[in-house]
């Protein structure tokens, strides 16, 4: 328009053939090299790490990017704060038989007590909700203790006929306290664990409230019960090695929910512990006696259940877990109590 000449643009076309010098002209990475660059680090972490989900996470994270050409929504785009991720993947998985408090792992991580909780954390409890094997009732506390970081000193808890023997001689004989005992894990480290000779069954419990139950009602004199919680942490995961050493030829029975989180913890454990180790109660017999305090679930929960028929390990539970995905029920061990 007249007095309007060379001030108002009525159309812009962005000319393809000289996208680089667009991208030099506004001072940003072209997309492709930007892509590019974080396969590389990704990359580059998946060859120095041995953790199976964080392989799996960075290998999403790739192919992804390979084949979208767009950045995984789970890998941040800032690069101080992708650097503070794989950082953090890397020490975790150098360090994965430790446990450290949140701040220590922070500060020896980092160099700065907050870091984590500020910049890491939450992106990283999204990547464990989606890579870690755990209880689909886990709070995001328990997700970190799985993995080494804790918010507290982790204490163990059991009763049965077992002694802690210490380097300076010192021994700890718990086989009287009938009503259970608890530990911190810095003490187990620090002593050698004994069963008595006369243990005849070990058992591993994961609910406290039928924990607390069976050792005041049920626990017979030649057992070692041991209240498991929820999947356990790098520090819990000693103990259960430790016992099942000092306890090579002794039956080993766990206790835990029909459902997924409680067989996914009796896979594990058979992986890692004892592969011996047999199931208490998880049967469809319960499932049927108990049918009245069944809950549902939806069909992506159905899914995950799904997955956990194809595992070897629980290949001698299939009947169990094809009543639960054709009832589409699972079954919590509270409603066992008497």
């Amino acid at each position: 328009m007249k007095g309007e000449e060379n001030h108002i643009m009525s159309k812009v076309w962005l000319n393809m053939g000289e996208l680089q010098q667009a991208y030099r002209f506004i001072h940003r990475q072209p997309q492709s090299d930007f892509l590019s660059n974080i396969e590389v680090e990704l990359t580059e972490c998946i060859d120095c790490i041995g953790l199976q989900w964080m392989k799996d996470y960075l290998q999403d994270a790739c192919e992804y990017i390979q084949q979208k050409r767009k950045l995984y929504a789970l890998v941040p785009e800032n690069a101080q704060e992708r650097k503070s991720l794989l950082q953090a993947l890397r020490y975790i998985d150098a360090n994965e038989d430790n446990e450290l408090l949140k701040r220590v792992f922070s500060v020896r991580c980092f160099g700065d007590s907050k870091h984590f909780e500020r910049v890491v954390e939450t992106r990283l409890l999204r990547i464990l909700k989606k890579y870690l094997d755990y209880d689909d009732q886990a709070t995001d506390e328990q997700l970190l203790n799985q993995i080494g970081i804790a918010k507290y000193p982790e204490q163990f808890e059991f009763c049965g006929p077992i002694s802690l023997n210490f380097p300076d001689g010192n021994c700890l004989d718990f086989s009287n306290l009938s009503s259970g005992s608890t530990v911190y894990g810095q003490d187990v480290a620090a002593a050698q664990i004994t069963l008595s000779k006369g243990v005849r069954c070990i058992l591993s419990i994961e609910n406290k409230a039928n924990y607390f139950d069976y050792i005041s009602k049920h626990r017979k004199p030649d057992e070692f019960v041991i209240y498991h919680g929820g999947q356990y942490s790098p520090s819990k995961k000693k103990l259960l090695r430790v016992v099942a050493t000092a306890a090579a030829q002794t039956p080993w029975y766990h206790w835990g929910d029909i459902d997924y989180g409680g067989f996914s913890m009796l896979a594990r454990l058979r992986r890692e512990i004892n592969s011996s180790i047999q199931p208490y109660r998880m049967n469809k017999q319960e499932l049927i006696t108990f049918e009245a305090f069944t809950t549902s679930f939806s069909p992506e929960y159905s899914q995950k259940l799904r997955e956990l028929t194809a595992r070897a390990e629980l290949k001698d539970c299939s009947e169990c877990l094809a009543y639960m995905l054709e009832r589409c029920v699972r079954l919590e061990q509270e409603a066992m109590l008497e």
